[in-house]
């Protein structure tokens, strides 16, 4: 049973087995969230890197929640959508408490047991493991995919992440495991934030672009609504994936035209 305006979830598919990690990933947060509180408020390393510890187990989730899915064919629509907005709130959370519970916090002015290197690179980054601008600039495009995923699928399009979004999603994670030790890897970890976060943009406006494509051709009667089923089977222009044809080797087709053929063959 879908959801009403959004063909392409199916209530059934709430509780597969990547979908339910990814409910995991999401429950990791608040987790992560605290303990980064508590160790910037008490002046606490050793909670800073627990902390570290729950969000690598929540990142790591991520690539077996993909595997299952592949592997045991158990893609669904709700997980296309999912799937990238766990990814968006873990590093809009981890990189804001990253930057107020050290920026603001006595942790960020601990220099005890840093070498001279260390010690300077807290002194010139004004104690901040990553900066609010980071911050701002990751919150201000996540939090505007997240508004225009629900739109576009109502509108039948195909929310899923593209390649480049992939590779940010690596190389901001990347950037946020190396800002835990921002006072021993003088500033590398911002410049991979950096990298991370214009291949991020890069990959919002290649996404923006697919979309726009697609509501077009479903405007136009070009390409029909995404359904629960055929998110499974079909790329980001309702064409069959291989490996997803039918028996007799003819391909499974989503268009309009084919659509309306199939219902008249049934019906003579």
């Amino acid at each position: 049973m879908a959801y009403k305006g959004m063909a392409q979830i199916d209530k059934k598919e709430l509780w597969t087995i990547p979908n339910i990690i990814t409910y995991f990933r999401i429950l990791c947060i608040p987790a992560y969230i605290l303990l980064m509180a508590f160790a910037g408020v008490n002046a606490d390393p050793v909670l800073l890197y627990v902390a570290l510890g729950v969000f690598v187990v929540a990142a790591g989730s991520d690539l077996v929640d993909g595997w299952i899915a592949r592997r045991f064919n158990m893609t669904s629509g709700i997980g296309m959508a999912l799937d990238p907005f766990a990814d968006k709130l873990m590093h809009i959370s981890v990189l804001f408490c990253l930057s107020l519970c050290t920026g603001l916090t006595p942790l960020g002015e601990l220099t005890d047991g840093l070498s001279v290197l260390g010690a300077e690179t807290m002194a010139a980054s004004g104690g901040w493991y990553v900066h609010y601008a980071f911050v701002i600039l990751i919150i201000f495009k996540e939090l505007l995919m997240v508004c225009i995923a629900p739109l576009v699928m109502k509108k039948g399009a195909k929310v899923q992440a593209n390649w480049l979004g992939k590779v940010a999603s690596f190389t901001v994670s990347v950037g946020v495991i190396l800002a835990f030790f921002h006072p021993y890897v003088a500033f590398a970890d911002w410049g991979i934030l950096a990298w991370g976060l214009c291949m991020s943009y890069a990959a919002a406006v290649n996404y923006l672009i697919d979309i726009i494509r697609q509501i077009r051709k479903i405007n136009s009667g070009e390409m029909a609504r995404v359904t629960s089923d055929s998110v499974k089977t079909t790329d980001s222009s309702n064409n069959p994936l291989p490996g997803t044809e039918k028996d007799n080797g003819a391909a499974v087709s989503y268009t309009v035209e084919a659509a309306g053929k199939n219902i008249s063959d049934k019906e003579d």
